[in-house]
């Protein structure tokens, strides 16, 4: 009886042992199944348990030691130092949570790694321009036109001055497609879908003339798809690869600006059955009589009200509603392109993240607007309504110019 009433007390130590057992705890049942004898096979899941917890405090103390080593060492003003960091952050943090570490322990981890990642975008710019030239069409060919634009590195265009007779001009960008793939246009705006979900405003805009290819760039074609469905694939994987951590809320809605006024394109039609609509006025279906409206709200954001918003559960959802807004956009043929975009096309993604564990919650939003193509009246030969159509996007385009020059000036607004 001696013998046998410890090691029975240890045995109901081990049965009631819990998931939140400290590593104290474990090691003292430990040490007590050894001193009254235990068979190692009646305490191995209790060792398991502590080595496991070992593992998780050696995870946790190696972030803990990343991140006091990245704020001491990091140069902020190097670009290769910064992407070194966040490599080395996300590494670990990876590691970390694989083990099971808690995520209020990896709060302060993460957060420098969202400030290394945002770092590297703001060194490549706030405001990054990209160049994408298109071959020239059949009908450009057939009308004798040549092509005048070259690739001098991957950052740099030449354009020759026909028209002046004088020497080529050249133009420096943040990167220059000649015309590149879809992927690898995709490939320089990927990162920003992370900054998205870490809570930061994204815009994404296609500029240029009418026929230029602005359409094709952010939407594609079937099994050769643009940036905004390359975003949505994008958006959706990295929300699966941390879908144990965080839930997910992501809306979407689609406008279009024709000629100074702001349609909802989800409003126009009916959504499919079963699709939750949502609304900045009501919980259900906007109301008949409002019209989207534009206001900068307390913080300083800018909000659109009485636009369809839709909750999207899965990258198909949104890839439909991306689809079914594209279907109502207003176009029309002019001289220069057959199917000529008439309209400011926008695209929003409102993603609202929050940790299972402590509840932390972000709001992040992706804006892709494919603008209507600028143009000559005299080149796109149009009249009458298309004439005021034109004239009204040249107007709104120069506005938009003076705004984003007045950004990378740092004017207010």
């Amino acid at each position: 009886l001696q013998e046998e009433e410890p090691k029975l007390k240890v045995r109901e130590l081990i049965a009631n042992v819990g998931e939140d057992a400290s590593a104290v705890e474990l090691e003292d049942i430990i040490d007590h199944a050894k001193q009254v004898k235990l068979d190692p096979s009646e305490y191995h899941e209790v060792e398991e348990m502590l080595a496991r917890l070992e593992e998780i405090k050696h995870a946790t103390d190696n972030v803990r030691k990343t991140v006091a080593e990245v704020r001491r060492s990091c140069d902020k003003s190097n670009f290769e130092s910064l992407v070194e960091c966040r490599k080395r952050l996300t590494s670990c943090l990876q590691e970390a949570r694989d083990i099971g570490a808690h995520e209020e322990d990896l709060c302060d981890a993460d957060r420098e790694r969202r400030r290394v990642h945002n770092s590297i975008q703001d060194m490549k710019g706030s405001i990054r321009v990209f160049c994408r030239v298109r071959p020239l069409s059949k009908r450009e060919k057939d009308l004798g036109d040549a092509q005048i634009t070259r690739a001098v590195d991957s950052m740099t265009l030449k354009v020759d001055d026909v028209e002046r007779r004088g020497e080529a001009v050249e133009f420096s960008f943040d990167a220059v497609f000649m015309p590149g793939t879809q992927e690898e246009v995709f490939n320089e705006a990927q990162d920003l879908v992370q900054s998205a979900l870490d809570g930061y405003n994204v815009t994404i805009f296609a500029y240029g003339q009418t026929g230029a290819g602005k359409t094709f760039t952010m939407y594609g074609a079937p099994s050769n798809e643009g940036v905004a469905p390359r975003t949505i694939q994008e958006l959706y994987r990295l929300m699966d690869v941390d879908d144990e951590r965080f839930t997910y809320t992501v809306i979407g809605s689609m406008m279009e600006l024709y000629r100074n006024e702001l349609i909802d394109l989800l409003a126009k039609q009916k959504s499919p059955k079963g699709q939750p609509k949502l609304s900045r006025t009501t919980s259900s279906t906007v109301p008949k009589a409002a019209k989207p409206s534009v206001h900068v709200d307390k913080a300083g954001g800018v909000q659109v009200e009485h636009v369809v918003e839709e909750q999207c559960q899965s990258a198909e959802e949104l890839s439909d509603l991306l689809e079914r807004g594209n279907r109502q956009r207003t176009v029309a043929a002019t001289a220069m392109n057959s199917e000529s975009s008439r309209s400011h096309l926008i695209f929003v993604i409102k993603i609202v993240r929050v940790s299972r564990e402590t509840g932390q919650q972000t709001r992040g939003k992706i804006l892709m607007c494919d603008l209507a193509g600028s143009e000559r009246l005299k080149k796109s030969e149009v009249t009458g309504d298309m004439q005021k159509e034109a004239i009204e996007i040249n107007k709104s385009l120069t506005a938009l110019g003076d705004v984003i020059e007045g950004l990378t000036k740092g004017h207010k607004h």
